[in-house]
Order: structure tokens, then sequence, then C-alpha cells
């Protein structure tokens, strides 16, 4: 039997259906505020993720599936969808249009890190971009969109952690404080925050290793840095978020982990309907010089990813999947005789935009009813050759177990009234 890659997985039943609904909710929301949805490569040159992502991020460092082509170039297969949309932006000369620039997009991404809950080498990210313009506006309401489809999902408790990167002034002074606090203990820290030292020590504050974490809750804070235009700025996002009543916490340890980030960054955080923590579900924030970086002008964006799989599991987990993906009608014939008919009506019911299936030849009814039930089908409905006479057909009602004999003529009637019913109560 051939396994799947490691870090990767087969997404269906549940797991699939609470995906969707994730993906639909941020894509409605979405639509809501103006964005607009943008379809990028999966595969990338590589130079973009060198330059654009940062070669001091670890997704660059040891993270990126990188391979020659049989023409000798290099590529990967995209850690991250927001390069690649900056490189979009630039190929098709999009910013000589309207601006801000404002699209949404899907898709897989592709990592190799230690495969763990809600976490895999291939997983699926929803994500936006508002490039071209730089207000405070624009920063806060990427975070009022994402609380929205979120709140619009169920989830509960909603904090937004936030900081400020600073600007280029701020962030070089920073470095030099970092690098001066770092240095006497630089032999006895791990191999990556060695390297992090040199490329870019604000990669230190976000390193997983035990004691390298217990010595960066001593180090410097930016907020020290800031300059006044950058703490001006940052502290403007803020009052907009008290006046859209957005809960949120200063958290001067959040740096994100790619190297674009600049200004105003934020993760969203929420709790299972018990009040159990469910860390992180999606995070961004403000970069200016990204599309620079990687060949274009200078504009700035804001934006962020969510993992799909991640919010889905805690979407599953919290008991908030409310949609049913099964059947709306199973028809049963009775008898060779009846399937003809009941392959017409099937026919009729999609017709009418209702999910309809029967089975692939007549079967005993009890075995019918177990098919319908594993369909999660909403109604059965039984044909006969009494009923084919008469033109009826026996409705069952799964869920209340009632039955009830309708004209196959008032049919459309029936179901529209009874759907109706379904989601005045849901």
């Amino acid at each position: 039997m051939i396994s799947p890659v490691k870090g990767t997985h087969d997404i269906y039943g549940l797991e699939e259906e609470a995906m969707k609904e994730v993906e639909e909710a941020f894509e409605g929301i979405a639509s809501l505020f103006g964005y607009r949805r943008i379809i990028v490569p999966t595969l990338e040159s590589t130079e973009l993720f060198d330059r654009g992502t940062g070669e001091s991020s670890d997704v660059v460092r040891k993270e990126m599936y990188t391979f020659e082509d049989k023409g000798g170039r290099s590529l990967t297969l995209r850690p991250e969808l927001t390069a690649g949309v900056a490189r979009a932006v630039l190929t098709n000369k999009l910013y000589t249009g309207d601006l801000p620039l404002k699209y949404y997009y899907d898709g897989s991404a592709f990592r190799y890190e230690r495969p763990q809950a809600g976490r895999y080498r291939e997983f699926h990210t929803f994500g936006l971009e508002c490039i071209g313009e730089d207000t405070a506006y624009l920063d806060a309401e990427t975070v009022i969109l994402a609380t929205m489809a979120l709140g619009y999902l169920g989830f509960k408790d909603l904090r937004v952690k936030v900081n400020s990167l600073g600007d280029k002034e701020s962030r070089l002074a920073y470095r030099e404080a970092l690098k001066n606090y770092f240095a006497p203990h630089l032999e006895n820290m791990c191999e990556d925050c060695k390297e992090r030292f040199k490329l870019n020590p604000l990669r230190i504050l976000d390193c997983k290793v035990e004691a390298d974490q217990e010595l960066a809750k001593g180090a410097p804070r930016l907020s020290q840095f800031l300059s006044k235009d950058a703490e001006r700025r940052f502290y403007d996002v803020l009052s907009i978020l008290n006046a859209y009543e957005i809960d949120y916490e200063i958290d001067e340890g959040l740096v994100r982990g790619l190297d674009y980030y600049s200004g105003f960054v934020y993760e969203i955080h929420a709790s299972s309907p018990k009040g159990a923590a469910l860390g992180a579900l999606l995070g961004g924030g403000h970069y200016d010089s990204l599309l620079e970086t990687i060949g274009g002008p200078s504009l700035p964006g804001v934006g962020f990813g969510a993992g799909l799989e991640r919010i889905a599991k805690a979407y599953l987990d919290s008991g908030l999947l409310h949609s049913n993906a099964g059947l709306d009608c199973y028809v049963v014939p009775l008898g060779e005789e009846s399937y003809e008919d009941a392959f017409g009506l099937v026919s009729q019911i999609r017709s009418l935009g209702y999910k309809a299936d029967l089975p692939p030849r007549a079967v005993k009814l009890t075995a019918a009813f177990k098919r319908a039930e594993r369909a999660g089908a909403r109604f059965v409905l039984i044909l006969g050759e009494n009923e084919r006479e008469a033109g009826k057909v026996q409705i069952k009602d799964q869920r209340t177990k009632s039955q009830e004999e309708v004209l196959i003529e008032d049919l459309a009637e029936y179901l529209d009234e009874r759907m109706m019913e379904d989601e005045d109560h849901a």
C-alpha cells in the first residue's frame, strides 16, 4: 500500500466540510470589504522568496521545498502566498490603476517543518492583501474584517494580540540594542539563534528553544526605540480598534515569522465555547518594502494569512460546524419496474436545486433506508407500483420520523416549504 507523503493528509468528511465553511465565510466577508479573488502559481522562482520573504526567516532558511527543473532553474513550492501576490502585482503592472489594490486568495502552501496537530507540510491558507496606500484605517480594517469572519463562524472571546515593529529608523536602532544584549550570551545559544544574530536579531525573539526564550524575556523592548512617527501610527491604529470595540492586548514579544513585516503586526486568538484556549487562528500586519525588494515600486501593504486546517480543527473541536453535507432527498424504488421512474424523479429533484440520489439498483427497503441514513438524507422518497399509478410518492422525514403521501406534481412546493421551515428554525 502506498502511504501519503509525511506531513500531508487527505481531507474529506467533516474536516472537508469545516474547511469549506471557513473558507466561504472568509471569502464572503472579504467581498463585503471590496476584496476580489486572485489566483497565483503554486510554483515560483526561488529568488522571489529569498528576496521577498527574507533570508533570516526560518521559512527561507530551513523550510522551503526548492529544486532545480530540467532547465537548471531554481524553483520553489510556495511557502506562503503574500510574496506571490506581490509578484503578480508587479508582473501585471496592476499598480498603475486605482489604489489600493484589494485581493484575497486561497490555496496550498508548503513548508518542511515538524508535522503536528493542525500543521502540515502541505497546508491550505486563506489570506488577503491591501496594496498601494498607507493609512491606519487600512491596517485596522484587516483586523476588523478578520474578527468579523471569525465571529460569523461562531468563535467567541476573540483576542487580538498587537505590536509595532516600527519604521526603518526604529528597527535599525533596535537591532543594535538586541545585538548588544545577546552578544555576551551568544556562545550558549542555539545554532539557529547564532545565525539569526548575524542576519536579523529580531528573529531571536521568536525562538522556540526554552533557554533562549527565557533569555529573550530580558531583552530590550522595541517600544523603547520607536520613532515618534512609528509610535503615532501604532496608536492611530489602536484608536480605530477602540472605536470599533475590538478587544486587543499589546504583546511586545510578537514579531511575526517573515522579514517583510514592518509597523503594525497582529495575531488573533480565540477560545472554545468551554473556555479552552485555541491559540492563534491567523496573523498578519503591515509591510513597507516588499514590492520594492522584489524589483517594483515602493508600495506599502497590509494583510493576513489564516491556516485553514488549523481553523477547521478548532471549528470542529468547538462544535461549531452547522451545515448538512448530506443529501436532501434519497429516492427508493420498490422493485426494478419502478427504477426508471425513480431515476426520472431524482433528475427532477436535482433540477429544483436539491441534492438527490438513489441506489444503483433496486434493493430491499431496509437496505435502502440504511443507505439513505449513511448518505445523511433529510427525506426518503418511496416510489412503488401503487405510487406510480397514483402519481404520488411516500415521503418520510428522517428527523421527525413522520411520513406522508404527496402528489409528484406538488413535490417542488412541498420541498420548498419544508426546507424554508428548516432555515427558519436554524
